[in-house]
């Protein structure tokens, strides 16, 4: 489990912009605190010479830029704890390089310093405000907490360890506070009105490597697949396996209908071209058909003209089997034709972020399945046996 927090890092006041890094650098990379520098690695950049590098990169932004801010943020401070007794210094150290690498895209430089003081291991990464390229720098976007803590998630879950679910921390401190009976029933209930227990128990599988199906899982599969769709259950709120089965149901039947619906946006599209071109047809040829009635439906007249005829007996006809007894105008059928051509692209989007979330679900059923040691194909048929028999006691009322 670790818990992440990005920290801005400014000017201390009463310090210059080096002072204030070497203090915040410094202290990350205290010798009694990470194993007398062991504990240290870093990125585009000498642990030993950070702050001045942060601080030339500063300047070299300013001078391309022509942005010179005072007060301006000079790096970036996440800090990462986890469990004790759950994870080593060095693989501590790893994860904290990975976490940045990640968060950071590569684009800045930054150092990992990892602190073993105190009962739970934990990284501080100190990464510099400016880019590598040094003519931007980095945008403290909305919720980048939130996108830090998946980005941690992640690569927690492909090292093997545990990661926090929502409401977790509560549950933490209320097995801290108490040990008896009551505070084991409270935190009973606390778990299932957290909806916690599914999540947690795939994890202690995955992290564990219990059962057959996490080993047949490892040999088909890779760990990025099997983070993946754990941090896709605790995104989407799925609470058991049945509902992650009905969700991929919901979005794959939500996936037919908009198919249908385009279908029927298409043929009617169709068919208003081709009434349209019946139109023109039937106006172009009019003359040539008048001639041929006055011709006394001559069969010369005919050869000679037979293209125009056919089209203009073609349009009729058309005109015949319209429903309508009154034909509608070009301008109207272009502006029904405009309408449904921005309906059939909406759809046409609509179907696109329906077909991948039914994709994401029916990855995530599969991987869960086989984490669970669940045949999917059985169950799948199983369902579907119980769909139709339900349907038939209903026929049979």
């Amino acid at each position: 489990m670790a818990a992440t927090r990005l920290i801005v890092l400014h000017v201390n006041k009463g310090k210059t912009v080096l002072q204030s890094l070497k203090d915040r650098i410094d202290y990350a990379q205290n010798p009694e605190k990470t194993e007398k520098g062991k504990l240290i690695s870093s990125y585009e950049c000498d642990p030993k010479t950070a702050a001045e590098e942060f601080l030339l990169a500063k300047k070299n932004y300013e001078r391309i830029t022509g942005n010179p801010r005072r007060g301006s943020v000079l790096a970036y401070q996440i800090r990462q704890s986890f469990r004790p007794g759950e994870i080593t210094a060095e693989e501590a150290n790893r994860v904290g390089h990975e976490l940045a690498m990640s968060f950071t895209k590569g684009n800045h430089a930054f150092v990992v310093a990892t602190h073993t003081d105190r009962k739970h291991i934990h990284n501080h990464i100190i990464f510099n405000a400016v880019t590598l390229d040094e003519d931007r720098k980095f945008r403290n976007f909305h919720r980048s907490n939130m996108a830090l803590h998946r980005a941690s998630d992640r690569i927690c879950l492909e090292h093997g360890l545990s990661i926090i679910y929502p409401g977790e921390k509560e549950l933490e401190y209320l097995q801290h506070i108490t040990k008896s009976s009551d505070g084991k029933h409270m935190i009973e209930k606390k778990i299932r009105e957290q909806n916690l227990s599914f999540l947690i128990d795939i994890q202690e599988k995955v992290r564990e490597g219990k059962g057959k199906g996490y080993e047949n899982w490892v040999k088909k599969f890779n760990l990025k697949q099997m983070a993946q769709a754990l941090c896709f259950l605790q995104e989407n709120g799925i609470e058991s396996y049945e509902e992650l089965v009905k969700r991929k149901d919901d979005a794959q039947n939500q996936l037919q209908e908009i198919r249908q619906r385009i279908t029927d946006v298409e043929q009617k599209m169709s068919e208003l071209s081709e009434l349209r071109t019946h139109i023109f047809n039937y106006s172009k040829t009019m003359e040539v058909y008048s001639a041929y009635r006055k011709s006394g439906w001559s069969r010369q007249f005919f050869e000679a003209h037979r293209e125009e005829i056919t089209l203009h007996r073609a349009a009729k006809k058309a005109f015949e089997n319209q429903k309508s007894k009154k034909l509608p105008k070009v301008k109207e059928i272009n502006a029904e034709f405009t309408e449904l051509a921005k309906t059939k692209k909406s759809l046409y989007a609509e179907y696109r972020q329906i077909k991948n979330e039914s994709r994401d679900f029916l990855i995530a059923e599969k991987n869960i399945a086989t984490i669970l040691g669940v045949d999917a194909e059985n169950e799948a048929r199983r369902r579907a046996e119980k769909i139709k028999n339900a349907n038939r006691n209903d026929l049979g009322r």
